[in-house]
């Protein structure tokens, strides 16, 4: 699939890179046709497209896309360039008979129009190696679909195809192939000639088989056929040899042959919602299988030689009628995931401890009376033992502390706050025996190091700038920005931009305050931009990130100057208005931690102790180490009464309340703060949890 993937990504990228003179007016690409090479008319309500598109003789690629075009020109045929057509979201109700004439075309998408056929002469695009027209109301597609020697892609999804041509065995070169939601009732037995074909989907058609030859697909690695009406698997099947992935779930499969234990390439089998009574021993002969899902099949037991598949890593063998589990499922060793949930087991296998990495169990709705006590040796993140006919726990799965258990009323575990105090005691220890376990000299070392740790963060505070390299980006991406609509046209935008020519570093960000406050406020991203540009979500990102690198790298600049009036305000706008973006929630989760920390210095610094202390107690709700946190907090109640602290606290965590937008309020010593919790959201009870948890001593 990683294949498929990059072709499309080569291909794409290839077409744009080739397409050097770009415009996006047909007007002003009419003024000088020949030099144009890409045409982008996306999104501009165009409801006709003038004959004159035809003028266009070196255009390589178009883009149409979210348009209300019903038809196209016939002289579209002059484009004998053209690479790549983009036609999607329109209302086109056919193609133009000789589209066929664009003899150069790789690339055609018309995803979501209103097709009810495609021409004949679709045949003739002998270098088409992608065709997207999905989401649309085709029912079959033409004879001459067979003489695409060179496709590679076909996506018809969501289309009412019934059946496909016999000449669609000729596209040999066909790797990936997409009809999920038609009403294909078979496939043509040429279809087994596809020897190239990767991936195949037709999830949620009305298949009552496979070709007989379906094993000829030597190269088929992933098969998706969820919902569809099959009965059986033909002998060949059991012979493909690259096969990953099959998903056969709510289909009416009665049986699995023994010869299931030849393909050994298997790393995932879904086969929920069968009426399947039995798994052939053989499949444990799937030495690299990693997820096996069972769920609501007939079966009242699995194969003994399931123990043997040791790089199982999630199994799912719900809402069945299994009286027991063989023993031998403890010698999964890389099992993390295991779900028993609505069986009839009365019992677990005594070992099941042995299972190291399972972190992840469910067996809710059985008959069980006990939980084994090996349990309690691993460490789970989740255990769901409801509707059973369980009266307690062992102690060493009390012990246990896992979080997220989930238990009938009756049934006694320790609640969340209790298992927060045992977790920070266990931390606190653990930390007490590394300190008291550690030589003199390592002592010595640590001072030493923590000497010079301290020597470099006292050098960097003078000039402070928390993003550090990450903050040159605002100057780079603000000049990539300045080519931009509306960007563009704004002269004083682009002389600013243009006059930042050396890197912006702690020692320069200082020369430039004027510079980065107008560019932090004037940069804010449209929201059409990524369809308008056909941007990627981490370029989005990267230009929403200029107005926070310029608002952190302002605030950093003031504290150093020690003008902390205004580095509060750029800080909160960093935290607020201009947060920052990214993939990882960690990354932006440690850039807001960073900033409540620096607020709660400044407070703490200009005698706004209160404000301080929330800041803080926002960290500790949101922080990934409360026990940094919890420190500081410590060192500001040096001299405060702790008592009186703790009664005001308590009163304020009766006033919390979660908001939209991530947001939550809490009223503290008369004050009413709003923080935002993100991205780790937090619940009011989890939030209520840790504030009551910390320990002031």
């Amino acid at each position: 699939m990683n294949k498929i993937v990059h072709l499309i990504f080569l291909l794409i990228t290839s077409i744009n890179i080739t397409a050097q003179k770009k415009s996006y007016s047909l007007e002003k690409a009419l003024q000088n046709p020949e030099s144009v090479e890409s045409l982008d008319l996306s999104s501009q309500n165009l409801t006709k497209l003038p004959n004159s598109i035809g003028k266009l003789v070196n255009l390589k690629n178009l883009i149409l896309s979210r348009n209300h075009l019903t038809k196209l020109p016939e002289t579209i045929a002059n484009l004998k360039d053209l690479k790549s057509l983009t036609l999607d979201q329109n209302k086109l109700i056919e193609l133009p008979k000789n589209i066929g004439y664009l003899k150069s075309l790789e690339y055609l998408s018309a995803e979501e129009n209103q097709l009810y056929k495609l021409p004949k002469s679709i045949g003739d695009l002998e270098a088409l190696t992608m065709l997207i027209v999905s989401k649309n109301n085709l029912t079959e597609l033409p004879e001459s679909f067979g003489n695409l020697k060179k496709l590679k892609f076909l996506d018809v999804k969501n289309c009412k195809i019934k059946k496909l041509p016999k000449s669609i065995g000729n596209c040999t070169s066909l790797e990936y192939f997409n009809a999920l939601k038609n009403e294909l009732k078979v496939l043509p037995e040429s279809f087994s000639n596809l020897k190239h074909l990767e991936r195949l989907v037709l999830t949620s058609n009305q298949l009552i088989k496979l070709p007989k030859k379906i094993g000829s697909l030597t190269m088929l690695n992933k098969l998706e056929l969820r919902k569809n009406q099959i009965t059986e698997l033909p002998e060949s099947f059991y012979n493909l040899p690259k096969i990953e992935e099959f998903d056969l779930t709510d289909n009416k499969i009665h049986i699995i042959s023994k010869n299931i234990g030849n393909l050994k390439s298997l790393k995932s089998i879904q086969l929920q919602s069968n009426p399947l009574t039995k798994l052939p021993e053989e499949i444990g002969d799937l030495s690299n299988l990693e997820l096996l899902w069972l769920n609501k099949n007939k079966l009242t037991s699995l194969p003994v030689s399931i123990g043997k598949l040791s790089n199982l890593e999630k199994l799912s063998a719900g809402y069945m009628n299994l009286k027991s589990v063989p023993n031998t499922i403890t010698k999964l060793q890389n099992l993390k995931s295991l779900k028993l949930d609505k069986n009839q087991l009365t019992s677990l296998p005594l070992a099941i401890g042995d299972m190291k990495k399972l972190k992840n169990l469910n067996v809710k709705s059985n008959m069980l009376t006990s939980i084994p006590a090996s349990l309690g040796n691993l460490k789970l993140s989740s255990l769901d033992i409801r509707e059973n006919l369980i009266t307690e726990l062992p102690q060493s799965v009390i012990d246990m502390g896992c979080f997220d258990v989930h238990k009938d009323k009756h049934v006694y575990y320790p609640s969340r706050a209790e298992l927060i105090k045992k977790d920070r005691e266990r931390i606190q220890n653990k930390i007490k025996k590394e300190e008291t376990d550690q030589s003199t000299k390592e002592k010595d070392n640590i001072a030493e190091l923590e000497k010079i740790r301290l020597q470099k963060i006292k050098e960097q505070e003078k000039f402070r700038l928390y993003h550090n390299v990450l903050t040159d980006e605002l100057r780079i991406k603000g000049k990539e920005l300045s080519k931009l609509e509306p960007f563009k046209s704004n002269t004083k935008y682009n002389k600013i931009i243009n006059s930042l020519h050396d890197k912006i570093d702690r020692y320069s960000v200082s020369k430039h305050i004027t510079s980065l406050n107008y560019i932090m406020y004037i940069s804010e991203i449209p929201n059409n931009y990524k369809t308008k540009y056909y941007l990627s979500d981490r370029e989005i990102n990267d230009f929403k990130n200029i107005s926070h690198l310029s608002a952190h790298a302002l605030a950093d600049s003031y504290i150093s100057a020690k003008n902390y009036q205004k580095a509060i305000e750029y800080l909160k706008l960093a935290l607020v208005k201009f947060p920052y973006h990214s993939y990882s929630g960690t990354t932006v989760n440690k850039d807001r931690l960073r900033i409540r920390t620096d607020l709660a210095e400044i407070y703490y610094e200009i005698k706004n102790k209160n404000d301080a202390y929330l800041y803080v107690l926002a960290n500790i709700i949101n922080g990934e180490s409360f026990r940094n946190h919890e420190k500081i907090l410590i060192d500001y109640l040096k001299g405060e009464d702790k008592v009186q602290f703790k009664k005001d606290l308590n009163a304020a965590i009766n006033t919390i309340k979660i908001k939209a937008n991530k947001e939550y309020e809490i009223t503290f010593r008369s004050k009413k703060y709003t923080f935002y919790d993100g991205p780790y959201k937090k619940s009011l009870a989890n939030m209520k949890t840790i504030l009551l948890s910390i320990k002031l001593e």
